[in-house]
């Protein structure tokens, strides 16, 4: 049940975008564009402790209304029991901004013409936890490490690149010395997950001091449960920037070589590999991506780590479900970047198999950020554009699919703020987003052919 009563002072809270219909929240008068401001007295500052505040069984809401009335919302309900209201955004009290200044920072080395949002340097605990987006641990206070800790929040993601104190301050770019292995320990003692990754660059952290960091967060295994090792993403802008080598071919083989040593020895101590190679560093060391049973769990595939062996996993599931014709002929382009290039053309090469489809991969290289950006994911509108019209042209086929990963999240648009609408203008053809998984680019190529279609 609620009561209601009325209060007298603004405050500041969170928007409110959708009410459960039948919802507490409903039933109290409760409306989308109504602010939330406090829960039993306090302000409400994320999501997360929304509905930790929420769980309770009694619980007194402050609602302020766009006229700047306040209503007063007293809910008796069970443990546990949603409130029914939604938030466009999960953090109401700003995103927490980075304090460092790494060496390989992406921020930095974006050129103009980006979206606004890309050149924002979040550092936000509750971000981590609540997208895998990883911090620094630079920025938390005394609070902020109780608040982490008597809330759950894991599994938390946690950028180390070297647990050398005096390596990880030149990398992060600060004037001292900054330890990672304090705060760590402090989290996994407390039971908090962590899963941490290590930004590879050559002379600074690889070799001998990959060897050392990766060690040393073993130690606080299984807290911390598993690290990444990425090779630096570096664009054509860094002017002003620090001298980073790239990370070459060699660089790469000799860590996939290091990394699939130290996995054995783990695997024995730990019953567990605890360190991971990204596809990246196995494609450019030229070596196969390994077995799916390499990665385990996959602790770490939003990191660009399993991610080619689950996608090739998936083709192979699919090969033997396909049609065997389509009912409308249709001619696809399906655009990918370097790094992909491999799996979607084996995926193209296999829909192409079926009669009445045309299909084949379209490789973009990113001449916006440079070629040493390979990912789909920092493709740009007017690469894409730019790469069609040479290969492909006007009228050169029925539909171009491109992956949902160029886009911004809630917005059909691109890194360089041009939108889908734009490239179907500039490119005269149709666009589909898909996926970028082998199921979603079948469906919608399929669908092309007037032919639903779902894996069996």
């Amino acid at each position: 049940m609620c009561t209601k009563g009325m209060s007298g002072h603004a405050a500041p809270g969170a928007v409110i975008s959708r009410v459960e219909p039948g919802s507490i929240a409903d039933e109290a008068g409760i409306v989308p564009g109504d602010r939330l401001v406090s829960v039993n007295g306090r302000l409400v500052r994320d999501v997360l402790e929304y509905r930790f505040l929420c769980a309770e069984d009694e619980i007194s809401l402050v609602i302020e209304k766009p006229d700047g009335e306040e209503l007063v919302v007293d809910v008796t309900k069970d443990y546990d029991e949603p409130v029914g209201v939604e938030f466009d955004d999960a953090i109401f009290d700003g995103v927490r901004a980075c304090r460092n200044r790494c060496v390989f920072c992406f921020v930095d080395q974006l050129p103009r013409g980006v979206r606004r949002t890309l050149r924002v340097r979040d550092d936000d605990f509750r971000l981590s936890f609540l997208t895998g987006s990883y911090i620094t641990l630079t920025n938390l206070s005394e609070e902020d490490y109780d608040r982490l800790i008597s809330m759950r929040l894991s599994p938390v993601y946690v950028s180390v690149h070297s647990t050398d104190p005096i390596t990880r301050g030149r990398l992060l770019g600060r004037k001292s010395p900054c330890d990672a292995m304090r705060g760590l320990a402090r989290l996994a003692a407390a039971g908090i997950v962590i899963h941490t990754q290590v930004v590879l660059c050559p002379g600074l952290n690889d070799g001998v001091e990959l060897e050392r960091t990766v060690h040393d967060l073993s130690s606080l295994f299984p807290g911390v449960r598993s690290c990444a090792v990425v090779p630096v993403g570096l664009t054509r802008h860094r002017r002003g920037l620090p001298a980073v080598a790239p990370v070459t071919g060699d660089d790469a083989a000799r860590t996939v070589d290091d990394v699939e040593r130290w996995q054995q020895g783990f695997l024995s101590r730990l019953s567990s590999r605890f360190v991971f190679a990204s596809d990246e560093l196995y494609l450019r060391a030229g070596r196969p991506i390994p077995a799916r049973e390499a990665y385990e769990d996959f602790p770490q595939i939003e990191n660009g780590v399993g991610l080619l062996r689950d996608y090739m996993d998936q083709l192979d599931e699919i090969r033997g479900a396909l049609p065997s014709e389509v009912k409308v002929p249709a001619r696809l382009v399906v655009v990918t970047g370097e790094a992909a290039y491999p799996v979607i053309n084996e995926t193209c090469r296999l829909l192409a198999r079926v009669r009445g489809l045309s299909c084949r991969a379209l490789l973009v290289k990113n001449r916006f950020f440079g070629p040493r950006v390979s990912a789909a994911g920092l493709l740009t509108g007017q690469d894409i554009a730019r790469t069609y019209l040479a290969a492909v042209g006007r009228g050169g086929c029925d539909a171009m699919m491109i992956p949902s990963v160029s886009l911004k999240a809630d917005e059909p648009r691109f890194l360089d703020d041009m939108t889908v609408r734009d490239l179907e203008r500039t490119c005269g053809v149709a666009v589909d987003v898909a996926c970028p998984t082998p199921a979603s680019l079948v469906a919608c190529a399929l669908k092309r052919g007037g032919l639903p279609w779902e894996p069996r």
